[in-house]
Formats: structure tokens, sequence, C-alpha cells
């Protein structure tokens, strides 16, 4: 069988997203598109190791050391990971994930007694052309398009939660997904989920404006509908939000406080940081 680089190259980058995507639902993380398509692109061209003969254990070995590695550079590269245990375990969930689409493959292969999969060096290369594997991720982009659509227009009508913890301080508050808050940290482009609340206002010292500028706080300006001005900002602290069925945490977000000016206590988020 012959292998052209390109199908190999392109082929094995969409098993990459769909694999990266798959581990970023599951552990409730969001990843940005550059570093999703830098990612992927990586995975891509790991699957020139099917070009490199096996036949010596020397070889084999290096093959399978190269593909091992490749798995938590490529967890590193797509997630912002805060520790290494957070890398560990996308690390895990995206190891599976690989091994769930193989094993899918190769009972397929079994059963049908296809030509069109060849499976060499930990690697799967379709033998398929280019306009067909063009149709394929057409096609899988329209469904989850479709898939994504239905699954926000649900999510937006359950009741979220938000629970905030830093030290032995621990605050919980209705959240409201609100696709109009596009407040980003101006120093890490991180967005903000900003916290309406005046006990965390009080209890982090910030109607005191040495607090509000200190080494784990910053001001950043913001402007809301009903209020407008300079709002604390931290990335301390751990932050999950409940709905009626997950629990989203180790969220790429930083914390922004402010009082409730009388209104009920509520946290405001754009959904984008649960995808």
């Amino acid at each position: 069988m012959k292998i052209y680089i390109d199908i190999l190259i392109i082929t094995n980058t969409i098993v990459t997203l769909i694999c990266l995507e798959a581990c970023a639902k599951l552990t409730h993380t969001k990843i940005q598109s550059k570093r999703l398509f830098i990612a992927s692109s990586t995975g891509g061209l790991t699957s020139l190791l099917m070009i490199i003969p096996a036949g010596r254990y020397i070889f084999a070995l290096i093959i399978t050391i190269i593909k091992f590695i490749s798995y938590p550079l490529i967890t590193a590269i797509a997630f912002r990971n805060k520790s290494i245990r957070s890398l560990f375990k996308k690390t895990v969930v995206f190891f599976v994930a690989n091994v769930i689409y193989c094993v899918i493959v190769l009972i397929i292969w079994d059963i049908s007694d296809t030509k069109i999969i060849f499976l060499r060096n930990y690697t799967i290369y379709y033998n398929i052309s280019l306009l067909k594997l063009t149709i394929a991720v057409i096609l899988t982009y329209l469904l989850l398009t479709v898939f994504e659509a239905v699954k926000s227009t649900a999510f937006h009508k359950q009741e979220l939660t938000a629970v905030y913890s830093c030290g032995g301080y621990t605050v919980k508050l209705p959240a409201i997904a609100d696709t109009g808050n596009r407040l980003h940290d101006c120093f890490t482009g991180s967005p903000v989920v900003i916290f309406f609340c005046d006990d965390m206002y009080y209890y982090f010292g910030l109607d005191n404006e040495i607090t509000a500028g200190s080494e784990k706080f910053r001001l950043i300006p913001y402007d809301t509908i009903s209020s407008g001005g300079l709002i604390a900002v931290t990335y301390a602290g751990e932050l999950k939000i409940y709905s009626e069925d997950s629990c989203y945490s180790d969220l790429n977000c930083c914390i922004g406080i402010t009082r409730s000016r009388g209104k009920k206590p509520r946290a405001i988020f754009d959904p984008e940081i649960l995808q």
C-alpha cells in the first residue's frame, strides 16, 4: 500500500483534534483556537512515525518512547494547566480518548476486513482521497455545530451555581451565563467572572485602596448596563460552576469582585469559559 504523507498528516491531525475536543468536554476545560490548532498539528506530525522501519528493537523502542512523550506534550500545548496535577489529569483523559478511538477502529477493521485502514507504529492510516476526507470533515463539523447549538440552548435554561474558594473562605452564589460579559483581564487576556457580592468585597478589604491594588489584586476598568468603574481582579482561589448535572472546574479565568449595590448577589460569566 502506498502511503501519502499529506493524507497521513491531515487525518491524524483531525483525529488529534477530535480527541482533544473530547478531553476538553470531559474535563470541562476550554481550548483556545490557536492552541488547539498547534496541538492538533503536533499530533498530525507525530504520525510520521509510521514511515520509520521498526524491524529492529532499538527503533521500536525509540518509536514507543516518542509516542508516549507526545501525549503530555500535546496536552501541555492545548491546555493552560495551572499545575502538574492538572496536566497529568488531562494527559490521562487524552490518552484514554486515543485508546478508545484505536479500539473502535480495530473492531471495524476486524469485522469489515476493509483495506482502507492500515495500522503501523501506533499510527492509523486511511487510504482515502483528499476529496472524501474533506467531505467527511465538513459533515463532522456541521454535526458538531448543530450539537453545540442544541446543547447551548439547553444549558442556558438550567439553574447554575458558582462556588468560589480562597483559603478558608467560600462563597456560593447564583450564576448567570451572559454572552454580554466580554470583560477580560488587560494583562493576560483571560475572561473575568464578575462576582457582585458585598460579603466578598468587604471580606477581602477591597474598600481599601491599598488592598485593592496589592499583589493579590489589580484594578481594571469595567462597564455594564447597570454600573461601571474599576473592579478588583485576582487569580487567587478556585472557582467551580455547577449545573443540574455537571461540575465545571479548573476554568481558565480570573475573578472580579465588586459590590452588589443593593441587588441580589450573583456571579456573571461568559459561557465560553465552560466550552
